[in-house]
């Protein structure tokens, strides 16, 4: 029973799925929880954050312990006792010695070994009190790498849901192209049947509905074009989504917007604002930050510690322990850090070059931007009305044929002229909702 109702519940929440209507906000939110590049950008965030921590650590004393221990097959020391003999300092001493040292080994008349295994341990902990100020600048440099990140977060989101929505609107505007086919084979439906009236009543020869046929077979390998076209951009949204494709999508229907409101006029439009302009003076920023690194890396450093440790050697315990502090100059570096710094020059004037190359650039794609949306307004207008003067045409032809006034040829023309006008509209439509998403997003 249990079993059962799983499988309900299973089947029910696929119904559910395959039913849900996808909106464009709908769309957009999936986006930004489950698209691969904008998942990535965040991921790179994160990545920063962590770089940004591990240089923080930089100010905290570093500790470090240490051990070693050894048992070696022979002894380290070996001294040969006859030699010592041979020697006039400590005779005596050395004689005194090996006479108590023979009572505990008689065979000691030959040699002395000694140190056959130690062990020793140490731990120290070094505050760093001047680096050539590259702790403070290399901390800065992370920070401004997280917020380097995150602006490009913004970039990554906002071109991700700007084809986003270009493909929504592509595919709602495809469901209305397929609606409009529909509506012209309707049309041809009627057209033959007015057709095949007029031969059955001798008005009009076979040619008439030969011509109506061949236009049927046009118009059904533009639907199979047609819904080759839905599927790979069905496809192409839902992997911008992270929607399973499951078949047919079922959008909300394309929005009959007054194209005069997306009308825009403006005095200025400035590219400040844009993420790319803060990252290109983030990178200006950034190079100046990797200078100072590489000034720093020829100063003075100093820094101050503690030691302490314990040996066991010979078989005796001992503890030791110190403070110390010490200064380390590089002499040498001076000559290869000037060469650094002229190159840290060249790049930081090749980054402000670039800068000003760059929001040149970019004010001109605000301006063509700001054309294009305003064009895309007057586009939809003229194919709208267009529209209307070509069903008004077709109307008129169907009246005219049916009075025997026409020529079927005369009549499908209008017809095809009324489905190019439907398309001519709808392209229209769709490239103002893109228009529009663009310029706001590049003019927030």
């Amino acid at each position: 029973m249990k079993k059962l109702s799983l499988i309900l519940f299973v089947f029910a929440w696929a119904i559910a799925a395959q039913s849900e209507v996808l909106t464009l906000d709908s769309c957009l939110s999936y986006a930004r929880q489950r698209n691969c590049t904008i998942q990535s950008a965040l991921l790179d965030v994160q990545i920063a954050q962590q770089v940004k921590k591990q240089v923080f650590t930089k100010y905290f004393p570093q500790v470090n312990l240490s051990a070693f221990g050894f048992y070696a097959l022979d002894p380290l020391i070996k001294v040969y006792i006859p030699n010592l003999m041979q020697t006039e300092y400590g005779r005596e001493a050395l004689e005194e010695i090996l006479d108590a040292l023979k009572e505990e080994n008689p065979d000691i008349s030959k040699d002395i070994e000694m140190l056959r295994w130690g062990v020793t341990a140490s731990a120290s902990v070094v505050q760093p009190v001047f680096m050539g100020g590259r702790i403070v600048v290399g901390n800065k440099l992370a920070q401004i790498g997280v917020e380097a990140s995150q602006k490009k977060v913004e970039v990554s989101e906002r071109d991700v849901l700007q084809e986003v929505e270009d493909t929504y609107w592509l595919v709602a505007g495809l469901y209305e192209k397929r609606a409009t086919i529909q509506a012209v084979r309707a049309l041809l439906d009627t057209i033959s049947e007015v057709a095949e009236l007029a031969y059955n009543n001798g008005l009009v020869t076979g040619n008439d509905i030969l011509k109506v046929q061949l236009k049927k077979n046009e118009i059904e390998t533009n639907a199979a074009r047609l819904e080759d076209g839905i599927v790979l951009a069905s496809k192409l949204l839902c992997q911008l989504t992270g929607v399973e494709y499951t078949g047919e999508l079922e959008l909300e229907p394309f929005p009959e917007d007054n194209a005069v409101d997306a009308l825009v006029l403006v005095d200025n439009i400035s590219v400040r604002g844009r993420p790319e302009a803060e990252l290109l003076q983030m990178n200006i920023k950034a190079e100046q930050l990797r200078k100072k690194l590489t000034i720093g890396e020829a100063l003075p450093q100093i820094g101050i510690g503690v030691q302490g440790g314990y040996s066991n050697f010979f078989e005796r315990h001992r503890w030791n322990g110190m403070a110390f502090a010490f200064v380390r100059i590089p002499l040498t570096q001076w000559w290869e850090t000037g060469h650094k710094i002229k190159e840290h020059n060249l790049r930081i004037e090749k980054a402000q070059m670039m800068q000003a190359d760059l929001m040149g650039k970019m004010a001109l794609q605000n301006e063509q931007v700001y054309n294009q949306l305003n064009e895309a307004v007057r586009l939809v207008m003229q194919h709208e009305s267009g529209l209307k003067m070509a069903e008004d045409n077709y109307r008129i032809s169907m009246m005219n044929y049916e009075a025997g006034l026409t020529t079927m040829s005369e009549l499908l023309e209008s017809q095809a002229l009324l489905l190019q006008a439907e398309n001519a509209y709808t392209d229209a439509r769709i490239s103002l909702k893109g228009a529009q998403r663009k310029f706001n997003n590049l003019n927030k």
